[in-house]
């Protein structure tokens, strides 16, 4: 193998890979990148055998074939060089990166070691930059990061006729959201991991793309993601999804809207006197205002107060996971909140006022007054 290729554009397609080459795998050519050298272009290939990669480059070249090389000495390396002409070449076991005076040799090894990545053809399906955007602030920050319960590191996604329902939860908390202008002809349910989806975002923003093609393959259990010149194949996960309808409440008893700001402004307070206390934080609703509460067995106590407005229902109190309140702000980041509870230890809602088929739901803690 042997070719040109311009270090600028090398060095761009081999960000597309970075998130995916695992630092320590349990088989070490997973931590190898796939270099493959044919009608003219560099096709470029990592996975985890979970989440894979293949993205390609137009080069100059001279003799084509393929090796595997140590993906982050490759990356650092490539990204160490100036920008311009290198000449990559297979030198024995060996791969030679010639730039100006400058020669670097990396070990290499036969392309035949590296895992195939699947054939996946199926019901093909579009999401738009803008919507996995949504999907990325929206919901992902509920998916579990906890790999013993890998049903809850996914976001379940539910095509309809109508739209396209997403929903993640982590077991305390449940965000959803429909996007009712992303319908599908077939009706298609998919758990896809959170991680993945984080990357497609990524490399779908970095791309500009407006649009995502998706290829599902119910057979294999695979997901093919296609961005302009990037490929990224996932291994669906399998498993029955919580019975999440059940915890959402068809109705509220309390209801009340807020400020989002002056909320947050109350909970991070509260949350300085809550660490030592399972972050728990309480939340009293009267007539006109709302109580915010926090106490340190250790330290001391926080109580603080936010006017309130257009409050329906008897008066309430409730303690939630402080941290939970907080990334939902940090992610939606509301102007105007709308509230809604039952009982003190049933499902609570929030909703941004202006973000319309979304709602994120949480769980309150029980608490010895």
């Amino acid at each position: 193998m042997k070719l040109n290729v311009l270090q600028e554009n090398l060095k761009n397609s081999l960000s597309y890979l970075q998130k995916i080459i695992p630092s320590r795998p349990q088989v070490s050519v997973l931590s190898s990148i796939l270099l493959e050298a044919n009608h003219g272009k560099l096709i470029l290939s990592a996975t985890d055998l979970y989440l894979g990669i293949k993205t390609e480059l137009v080069v100059e070249i001279i003799e084509e074939g393929s090796l595997i090389v140590n993906g982050e000495l490759f990356k650092s390396l490539i990204n160490s060089l100036e920008n311009g002409k290198l000449t990559l070449e297979l030198q024995n076991n060996s791969l030679v990166i010639i730039q100006d005076k400058t020669i670097s040799k990396l070990s290499c090894q036969k392309s035949d070691e590296f895992p195939t990545f699947p054939d996946v053809t199926g019901d093909s399906l579009s999401l738009s930059l803008i919507n996995l955007e949504k999907i990325q602030n929206l919901v992902a920050f509920c998916a579990s990061p906890d790999q013993t319960r890998p049903i809850l590191t996914a976001i379940l996604l539910k095509f309809k006729k109508h739209g396209l329902e997403v929903i993640a939860t982590d077991g305390f908390r449940l965000s959803n959201l429909l996007l009712k202008d992303t319908v599908s002809k077939q009706e298609k349910t998919i758990l896809v991991p959170a991680k993945a989806l984080s990357e497609l975002y990524r490399i779908a923003n970095q791309t500009e793309v407006k649009s995502i093609e998706i290829l599902v393959s119910d057979e294999l259990k695979q997901l093919l993601f296609k961005i302009n010149n990037v490929e990224m194949y996932v291994r669906l996960i399998e498993g029955s999804y919580p019975p999440y309808e059940k915890i959402i409440p068809p109705d509220f008893s309390l209801k009340v809207e807020f400020d989002g700001e002056d909320f947050l402004t109350q909970l991070r307070r509260a949350a300085i006197f809550s660490r030592d206390a399972s972050n728990i934080v309480k939340i009293k609703l009267e007539e006109d205002r709302m109580l915010v509460t926090s106490k340190s067995p250790s330290f001391g106590e926080y109580s603080g107060e936010l006017a309130i407005k257009n409050l329906t229902g008897n008066q309430g109190e409730i303690a939630f996971n402080v941290n939970y309140l907080i990334d939902f702000i940090n992610a939606v980041k509301p102007d105007s909140l709308e509230f809604g509870m039952n009982e003190s230890l049933k499902p609570a809602v929030f909703k941004d006022k202006k973000i319309e088929n979304y709602f994120y739901i949480v769980m309150p803690f029980r608490v010895n007054n």
